[in-house]
Order: structure tokens, then C-alpha cells, then sequence
């Protein structure tokens, strides 16, 4: 098959997948307030501030600064002092912000779980495999830039 059709299949299919409402439900994990959420959940054990979640979710010091305005407003996270360092805020969730990023992450792998079944062992192997393949690709070529 010639390369153009087999860019536009792949590119085709993958805006498909894209388009479903799983794979809407996974990119809220991957930007913006949940994708903090998600980040302060998964470390809940340290002491995490706004310069860290700039940095670790690659999102500039304002958008960080505003949805973590908007997060406090939520009654998602709170925002006090760090004993470490008189300068510096830590962010932490809430029992709120904690009861809504798990409602999230269960709607997402009732999604899944529907995928993994329908697919079988081998095959969600196999996805994982090219996926992992396909990253590598992706990320040496970037290298190169």
C-alpha cells in the first residue's frame, strides 16, 4: 500500500478512536484541572507546590495559578504554607477533590474494561506493544529536532 494512503488510514482511525467518548474521557486525565487532580492523587505522599506542577505538567506558572483558583473554588484542593520553606504554598486535595478524581478514574476504566474484554488478552497486548513502539518512534524522531 502506498505511504500518503497508509498515513491517511492510520491518521484516519486514530482521530476515530479519538473521537469516542472513552478516549474523550482519558484526555481529560492528560490536560487541565484534571490532569492536576490527577497528578496531586497520584502524590498525595509529597510535598507538592504550584512551581512543581508548572514543571511537571509542562503548563505555564499562570494557567497553573488560575486552575488551582478555580480547584479552590471547587472545594477540590487547598493551599497553605509549606513547613519546609515560610515561602512556598503547598497544594493538597480534598476529600472532595479525592472522591472526584477516583469517580473519574472508575468512569474511565469502566471504559477500558469494556475495550479489554471486547479485544482479549493477546490483542491488548499487541496494542500495548505497537502503542509502546510506536512512543519510542515518536520520541527518538523528536530527539532528532
Amino acid at each position: 500500500m502506498e505511504n500518503q494512503l497508509l498515513i491517511r488510514k492510520l491518521m484516519m482511525s486514530l482521530a476515530r478512536m479519538y473521537d469516542m467518548e472513552a478516549f474523550s474521557h482519558l484526555a481529560e486525565f492528560l490536560q487541565g484541572e484534571l490532569h492536576m487532580l490527577h497528578y496531586l492523587s497520584q502524590n498525595s505522599h509529597s510535598e507538592i507546590n504550584p512551581s512543581i506542577l508548572s514543571d511537571k505538567l509542562h503548563v505555564s506558572r499562570s494557567r497553573i495559578t488560575a486552575a488551582l483558583s478555580t480547584l479552590r473554588k471547587k472545594g477540590y484542593v487547598t493551599m497553605e504554607m509549606s513547613e519546609n520553606d515560610r515561602r512556598r504554598m503547598t497544594v493538597s486535595l480534598t476529600s472532595a477533590g479525592e472522591a472526584f478524581i477516583r469517580g473519574k478514574q472508575e468512569e474511565v476504566v469502566r471504559y477500558f474494561d469494556v475495550l479489554v474484554k471486547g479485544l482479549g488478552e493477546g490483542n491488548v497486548l499487541d496494542m500495548i506493544r505497537l502503542i509502546e513502539l510506536s512512543v519510542g518512534i515518536m520520541d527518538s524522531e523528536e530527539n532528532k529536532l
